[in-house]
């Protein structure tokens, strides 16, 4: 449709680490299992992060598109709490405080949720400058910031969810409402396939 934009967010799959429920930012570990094409969403061209999991789940849902990575759209750089889980850290002081305030404090040696939220959206909008359709293949880290920022309903960062193998379609009316900042007119969620577990 003329005068529209829509925007096809997609988490990547699994990779052992999201298994194990560790934090993977900028750590380029594979996914597990292979992706299978998307049958009813078709792209010539995807978008997403440089890490490796990202590139192998956008090559098996849409095998036939190019594929443009940039590293802008990697996952938050989760420092020293990198490849930890929940119950290594939580008696961990400053972890314990940027749980609680992930916008003033952060991960030693890692990435301020500011600065990360920056990057996200500032590469976002370098990407999106006509009325088309754009895919999407990146971290469940970056859809989250994404939703924030112009999804339907104002909520936070940690109040959003971003699943594996789920497709989430935002649509605006025209380019200058995306460029004037507004939020999306429509959203929708879908699974990659039809009956299968999240």
């Amino acid at each position: 449709m003329a005068s529209r934009i829509t925007v096809h967010l997609i988490r990547h799959e699994k990779t052992q680490a999201n298994r194990e429920r560790k934090y993977i930012g900028w750590t380029d570990e594979p996914i597990v299992a292979c992706a299978k094409a998307i049958p009813f969403l078709q792209s010539d061209i995807v978008y997403g992060s440089d890490l490796v999991r990202c590139r192998q789940t956008a090559n098996g849902y849409f095998p036939q598109a190019k594929f443009i990575a940039t590293e802008q759209l990697r996952e938050l750089h989760f420092g020293d709490f990198e490849m930890k889980t929940y119950e290594e850290l939580q008696h961990n002081l400053m972890y314990r405080a940027w749980i609680d305030d992930p916008y003033t404090v952060t991960p030693p040696n890692g990435e301020s949720l500011t600065a990360f939220c920056d990057r996200v959206i500032t590469a976002f909008r370098q990407i999106i400058t006509a009325e088309q359709s754009y895919t999407f293949v990146v971290h469940g880290g970056v859809i989250r910031i994404l939703l924030a920022k112009y999804g339907l309903e104002e909520k936070s960062f940690q109040q959003l969810l971003a699943n594996h193998q789920t497709i989430y379609t935002l649509t605006w009316d025209s380019l200058t409402d995306f460029r004037g900042g507004a939020r999306c007119t429509s959203y929708s969620e879908a699974l990659t396939m039809e009956n299968e577990p999240m």
